[in-house]
C-alpha cells in the first residue's frame, strides 16, 4: 500500500513520504518496548519545556543519516512555503494607519522574495553535498557524483538570473525597480498642500501602485512555479540515489545499524 501510495506521488512530496515511510517500523518497535515512555517523556519535554534533547536509545550512523535526510528536504520544503507566503503578503497592505508606504511594502516583499530565492538555492547545493559526503567510499560513489554535478548545473543555471538580481541588490546597491521607484516619486506629490492637487495625485499614486503590485506579485508566482517544477526535477533525480527500486532507503555502506 505505501509503495502505491508513493507512486503516486512526485518530486519533494514523494521525497519527504518516503523518509518518514522508512523510519516508520523503528517507531512502531520503539513504542511498543519498553522505553516507550521515554519517548512520551521526550515529546513532553520537547512540546511544553523545550530542554535539551535525551534521545531513548543512543543514535546510529543511519540514525543520524535518516534524520539529516528529513532536515534537508524540510529546509527546501519551508524555503518553498515561505515563497508562497510571500506572494500572499504582497497581495495585501494592512497598514493603512502606519506611515509605512505601499511602494516600501511592495519593494520590501519583493526583496525578501529574490532572498529566499538565494536561501532555496543554497539549501538545494548543500543537500547535494551532504550526499557525496555520506556516500564517501560506497562503490556508488562514482555514479553518485556525476548525478550530484549534473543537478547542482541545473540548480545554478535554473536560479542564476533571480540569484544575480538579489547579488546586486545585496552587495552593491538597493534593488531598483523603475515602477516601484516611480511610485516613490508620484507620492512626493501626495504630500502638497493644494487640497486639489493632494487628492488627485492620491488618486493616481493608488492607480499606478495596483498595476505595479499586480505585475510583481505575477512575476513571483511565475517563479514560484518554475522554483517547484526545480525542486521537483531535482528530488526524482535525487531519489534514484538514495532509495532503491523498491522505495526502500539505501543507506551508505559505511554506516552501522
Amino acid at each position: 500500500m505505501a509503495g502505491h501510495k508513493l507512486s503516486s506521488l512526485k518530486g519533494l512530496e514523494r521525497f519527504q513520504m518516503a523518509v518518514v515511510a522508512d523510519g516508520m517500523p523503528a517507531m512502531k518497535r520503539l513504542l511498543r518496548s519498553r522505553k516507550a515512555k521515554l519517548l512520551m517523556q521526550e515529546i513532553h519535554k520537547e512540546i511544553f519545556e523545550l530542554g535539551p534533547p535525551t534521545p531513548p536509545n543512543k543514535p546510529t550512523g543511519r540514525t543520524r543519516y535518516h534524520q539529516w535526510l528529513m532536515h534537508h528536504a524540510s529546509e527546501i520544503s519551508r524555503s518553498l512555503e515561505t515563497m508562497g507566503d510571500i506572494e500572499f503578503y504582497i497581495g495585501k497592505f494592512p497598514y493603512r494607519k502606519t506611515q509605512i508606504a505601499k511602494h516600501r511594502h511592495l519593494q520590501f516583499h519583493v526583496e525578501s522574495f529574490l532572498h529566499e530565492l538565494y536561501i532555496l538555492q543554497e539549501r538545494l547545493v548543500q543537500f547535494l553535498k551532504f550526499v557525496e559526503r555520506q556516500h564517501r567510499k560506497d562503490p556508488r560513489l562514482p555514479q553518485i557524483k556525476a548525478t550530484c554535478a549534473v543537478l547542482n548545473t541545473l540548480v545554478i543555471d535554473s536560479m542564476k538570473k533571480g540569484i544575480a538580481i538579489r547579488g546586486s541588490h545585496v552587495h552593491r546597491w538597493r534593488m531598483s525597480d523603475t515602477k516601484i521607484d516611480r511610485l516613490n516619486a508620484i507620492s512626493f506629490y501626495t504630500m502638497m498642500p493644494n487640497k486639489k492637487v493632494k487628492r488627485v495625485f492620491k488618486a493616481f499614486y493608488e492607480s499606478e501602485y495596483r498595476k505595479t503590485r499586480k505585475q510583481w506579485r505575477g512575476w513571483i508566482t511565475g517563479g514560484i512555479a518554475e522554483a517547484q517544477k526545480l525542486v521537483d526535477a531535482y528530488f526524482d533525480e535525487l531519489f534514484k540515489l538514495v532509495f532503491d527500486d523498491k522505495g526502500k532507503l539505501a543507506y551508505p555502506s559505511r554506516l552501522e545499524f
